[in-house]
């Protein structure tokens, strides 16, 4: 088996393009990103979509050759929404959530 070849489940040519879709707004999403920002519940969708396809048998490695980003973006991605452990040089550090300053926030008096 060479490096190029991945005998995981394949993705559809709609579910690829869905996938870059989210994945285009999700990557956007920050630690400054107002809390009730449609793009953090973007984001959200696009990490529990690409769990469920993890699920389904598709490899990281298809995922990262699909959306044209590195297997550790997505790694990373599961690690800090709770669908895998991270890495053992960050195990002890603690997701911090969201970080929102008032001058960010749609409201602000909330």
């Amino acid at each position: 088996m060479n490096a190029d070849s991945d005998d995981s489940t394949p993705i559809t040519p709609e579910v690829a393009d869905e996938l870059r879709a989210l994945f285009a707004v999700a990557r956007t999403v920050n630690g400054s990103t107002a809390l009730d920002d449609p793009r953090r519940q973007t984001s959200l969708e696009f990490t529990t979509a690409l769990h469920a396809l993890l699920e389904q048998g598709v490899t990281v490695y298809r995922l990262a050759q699909v959306l044209g980003t590195s297997h550790q973006t997505i790694y990373g991605r599961l690690a800090r929404h709770g669908y895998r452990t991270p890495p053992p040089s960050q195990a002890d550090r603690t997701y911090r959530g969201t970080t929102v300053h008032a001058s960010r926030r749609r409201d602000p008096a909330a």
